[in-house]
Parts: C-alpha cells; sequence; structure tokens
C-alpha cells in the first residue's frame, strides 16, 4: 500500500485528505506544521508527500528544502491555493502542482500519475 504524508496547516483540509485517500486505497498520514511533518519522516518512510505552501512558522518552500535534504527522490505534489504557475516558480522541481480549487478527483489523477498508479 502506497503511503502519502498530507502536510497542511488547515486541519479540515488535512482531515478530510486523509479519509478521502484512506477510502482510496492508500495509507495517508497528516502533519499540521513541518515540525510535525519532519518528526514523522525520520520515523516513517512515504511514498509522496502533499505540500501545503502557506504554513505558519515554516512555509511550504522552506519544507521542501527539508524534504530535498532527507531523501533528494522523494515524490512531492504542491497543493495550494495560489495558481500552478505561481506554485512552480515558489518551487522548482516538485513532482507536480494542483491547485486546491481544481478539486479531488484531478488531484487523484496527479497522484496516481506520479506514483505510477495505475487504479481506475
Amino acid at each position: 500500500m502506497k503511503r502519502i504524508l498530507i502536510v497542511d496547516d488547515e486541519q479540515k483540509i488535512g482531515h478530510s485528505y486523509t479519509a478521502w485517500l484512506s477510502e482510496e486505497g492508500y495509507e495517508a498520514r497528516y502533519a499540521s506544521s513541518a515540525q510535525a511533518a519532519t518528526n514523522l519522516l525520520i520515523r516513517e518512510y512515504f511514498d509522496l508527500i502533499l505540500l501545503d505552501i502557506k504554513m505558519p512558522e515554516v512555509d511550504g518552500k522552506t519544507m521542501y528544502e527539508v524534504i530535498r535534504e532527507y531523501d533528494r527522490n522523494m515524490k512531492v505534489i504542491v497543493s495550494s491555493v495560489y495558481p500552478v504557475e505561481d506554485q512552480i516558480q515558489s518551487i522548482l522541481g516538485a513532482s507536480a502542482y494542483h491547485n486546491k480549487s481544481q478539486g479531488v478527483d484531478i488531484l487523484l489523477s496527479k497522484i496516481r500519475e506520479v506514483l505510477d498508479d495505475k487504479r481506475n
């Protein structure tokens, strides 16, 4: 089972993504801050990270740099309310980018593509 870490300071989004991804057959964990995500990354393996950009204390750009130090090959989808073009300018090199207003169906297709998950 593929493991996904959701890093987002908005708990409503974090909890709903966790439940939704679990229903889709993934093992999903949620971290509401960069510090909580770092603690999980130290102890657990993840196949993919969904990363918000705008978070208090440590933003997504800084967290992305931490992820890259931890594992240069970690797959990361930046998922934010910012337009995709702004996300790309903010965080270069992510596996994919998702504007939250696009909805979960598009996010799911990006997750499956990044994870090379052939399920329908």
